[in-house]
């Protein structure tokens, strides 16, 4: 019977959530010789080829496949086990790594951080600014612990039976034109009433741009884009500038942005932004992410947005 060293497991497991040496190497921070060197190890520990080239990549065969599904089992028991000792412990003592798009780090994030050194002064916080498309994969590959992001139709994880989602809020995207646009008068606007104008939009792959299109298509048209920014305090100055108009996350928008361009709710048919927190379901137990989540629910301040229902508080959360 072979002896197979559980380290290497968790390289082959990496290296399924990276899909590359290269990758796989950075989240473990290895050199891509040590990993190869380590999966190469691990087939003589077998007696089977675990990696065949295709082309330029490397795939599983089906004897890696089959170590995976047991390298990702084992993976999942020793996060359990991280959480029974540190509840063991009593306190809440660790690092959380909190991956969000930007104006949830503002809104959600920074407040939740204030609020975790009152309740748990124990957990260090790193945050790493990324857009909703990026922090899934950061979550699956394990360079983050918890996500702040965007519940949307083409998100490639959002079936995933490995992430479990706890819903925050829901907000509305509100119309963004010059002063001097003709209809800056009005106390509310219909997509339709925008057709003729230039607009300034997220970067191809943001799920907002994705959402706005959606919203475009089902009233029946396509907007001609005129500009392209995943800020949106550049798009604020360019529609400032006469240069062509946007729809806006309420909680991207302050009080003072209208002094400078006029905003307008929308009526009808208009993009959701559904903000949801993630983790791995399988280190959703653990005490420090359970602080944190619970930290981030708490902070919450959205006066002007469709809050969901509270977070369960109970041993574990609920999952929606």
């Amino acid at each position: 019977m072979p002896t197979i060293d559980p380290r290497r497991l968790l390289v082959l497991r990496a290296f399924v959530l990276s899909d590359s040496v290269t990758a796989t190497a950075a989240a473990l921070h290895l050199t891509p010789s040590a990993v190869s060197q380590q999966l190469a190890a691990l087939e003589r520990e077998v007696g089977h080829a675990l990696v065949v080239r295709t082309g330029r990549k490397l795939a599983l065969t089906p004897a890696g496949r089959i170590l995976a599904d047991h390298a990702e089992e084992i993976s999942s028991r020793l996060k359990m086990a991280e959480a029974d000792l540190a509840a063991h412990a009593g306190g809440v003592l660790g690092q959380l790594r909190i991956g969000a798009f930007p104006t949830a780090i503002n809104w959600v994030v920074a407040p939740a951080i204030v609020e975790l050194r009152r309740q748990a002064p124990g957990v260090d916080v790193t945050v790493v600014d990324a857009e909703a498309h990026m922090s899934h994969r950061m979550l699956m590959r394990g360079d983050i612990d918890v996500t702040v992001s965007l519940e949307y139709e083409s998100d490639p994880e959002r079936d995933s039976p490995d992430i479990a989602k706890f819903p925050l809020y829901i907000e509305r995207f509100k119309a963004v034109l010059p002063h001097g646009h003709p209809l800056a008068g009005e106390d509310g606007i219909e997509l339709t009433q925008l057709t003729a104008d230039g607009w300034i939009m997220p970067s191809p792959g943001n799920p907002c741009r994705t959402m706005v299109l959606q919203a475009c298509a089902e009233v029946g048209f396509h907007p001609p884009i005129t500009h392209v920014s995943d800020d949106y305090r550049a798009a604020l100055a360019l529609v400032a500038a006469g240069a062509g108009i946007c729809l806006v996350p309420e909680s991207a928008l302050s009080a003072r942005d209208a002094d400078w361009v006029t905003v307008l709710p929308t009526r009808g048919i208009a993009p959701l932004r559904k903000v949801i927190m993630t983790t791995r379901r399988d280190n959703q137990g653990h005490p420090v992410v359970r602080a944190g989540l619970e930290a981030m629910r708490a902070a919450l301040a959205a006066p002007d947005a469709e809050i969901y229902g509270p977070l369960a508080r109970s041993d574990t959360f609920s999952v929606e």
